[in-house]
């Protein structure tokens, strides 16, 4: 069952979405279980726009509370401005080049909000081509930008890049997923073509090029997937799916993500989350142009919503949950329930995830096992100063792979 300030997290973000007002049950009173729940989801200048006027704002028992609010609302506004700002005057440098790069999420579904600034985004994602890295790394660059040291004989799928000014942050990708991924790196070639069937949007009075509204919206569940095998992803994602496809319904070829879905064992998945759009997100079906035989796909969704109300964005409400990561992942790369291959992913991680908490491990491979015992001994360490009704990363793990086979994306 939801809780109330779940259930107002939702009313909320429907009426963000299409525009409409909205007014907290007099009978509502838990503004800082509201005010958490909208941080973990990054919502928290969406949800204060919203509320901002109303009686419980201006209480003596939250007047506190919402000065604070108001404080990191305000912020987090004017920081997406400068960062939206600062990333067209890169994209337009970019162009100026004779680079064509391709932006997905982001700021083409911010665009998608009647205010737009209000639905923050920490980063930005271009598609590039391999072969166009060197221009676009000295562009970016000479723009101001920093990454970190690269292998130019083995470059990994994306590489980050951050402004020090404004804290703008780009990912350079040359494929939307890591090929190399057994649970999910097959995605990668569902987006072979989205070069060359790529479209124009205008944002901001600057031209951009994006994937088309079929693949960008199709990609939108791949990546939301992608979080969910790993350790989830929260309700902005579905958010944007939903003022995807009823921004570009007539130009969305319905069928082709069906088919897609089941060729992937994704139906159920995606069934899920036009159940939560339908129920609880105000989702038209009318302005998607939703195709009726699909309409009648209805699965029981409430185990999905639960797991995405408390994931937050991407699975970062708490490192329990973030750890947990290793067992689902485990599961969906074997495809189907395996407990023995999931507590030896969860006790002994690969090299890749285990360098970033351990960065010399990615420069010498060799010391991994001592990773792994001082991973180990941290657990112990902490295990007495842990909640011990707060389940742990494996319990939360297994309770995932349950909800991976309920929606059937193993065995």
């Amino acid at each position: 069952m939801l809780n109330e300030s779940q259930r107002e997290l939702l009313w909320i973000a429907e009426c963000f979405m299409h525009g409409k007002e909205y007014h907290l049950p007099e009978t509502f009173s838990d503004m800082k279980g509201l005010y958490l729940l909208a941080a973990e989801h990054k919502l928290g200048a969406t949800v204060y726009e919203m509320i901002r006027r109303e009686p419980q704002m201006s209480r003596e028992t939250t007047r506190t509370l919402a000065v604070q609010w108001k404080r990191g609302a305000v912020k987090e506004v004017m920081f997406q401005i400068q960062r939206t700002e600062g990333f067209l005057d890169v994209y337009r440098k970019l162009r100026e080049h004779g680079v064509k790069p391709l932006l997905v999420k982001g700021i083409i579904c911010r665009a998608l909000y009647p205010m737009p600034d209000y639905r923050v985004s920490g980063d930005e994602d271009v598609l590039v081509r391999r072969e166009e890295f060197e221009l676009c790394d000295a562009v970016l660059l000479e723009a101001g930008m920093q990454r970190g040291e690269l292998d130019m004989e083995h470059l990994p799928y994306e590489i980050p890049y951050i402004n020090p000014t404004n804290g703008g942050y780009i990912e350079l990708h040359f494929t939307l997923f890591a090929e190399e991924s057994g649970a999910y790196g097959h995605l990668a070639r569902e987006f072979a073509t989205a070069h060359d069937t790529c479209v124009k949007e205008t944002i901001q009075g600057t031209d951009v090029w994006t994937l088309n509204p079929t693949l960008h919206l199709f990609y939108l569940v791949c990546h939301a997937l992608k979080h969910f095998l790993h350790s989830g992803f929260g309700i902005r994602q579905v958010c944007d799916m939903v003022m995807m496809a009823e921004r570009y319904g007539t130009e969305i070829d319905w069928k082709y993500i069906r088919s897609r879905m089941e060729a992937l064992r994704m139906e159920y998945f995606w069934d899920g989350l036009v159940e939560i759009g339908r129920e609880y997100l105000g989702f038209s079906m009318e302005k998607a142009h939703y195709p009726e035989e699909m309409q009648n796909h209805r699965v029981n969704s409430s185990h999905l919503l639960i797991d995405l109300l408390d994931s937050g964005v991407y699975g970062d409400s708490s490192m329990e949950r973030k750890h947990s990561s290793n067992v689902t992942l485990a599961a969906a790369e074997k495809g189907e329930k395996n407990t023995v291959a999931s507590l030896k992913a969860s006790l002994f991680p690969g090299r890749d995830y285990m360098k970033g908490r351990y960065p010399w491990v990615g420069r010498h491979p060799w010391l991994l096992p001592v990773a792994w015992v001082m991973r180990m001994v941290g657990y112990v360490r902490n295990s007495g100063k842990q909640n011990k009704e707060e389940p742990g990363s494996m319990e939360i793990g297994m309770n995932r792979v349950e909800l991976l086979r309920e929606y059937h994306l193993i065995k």
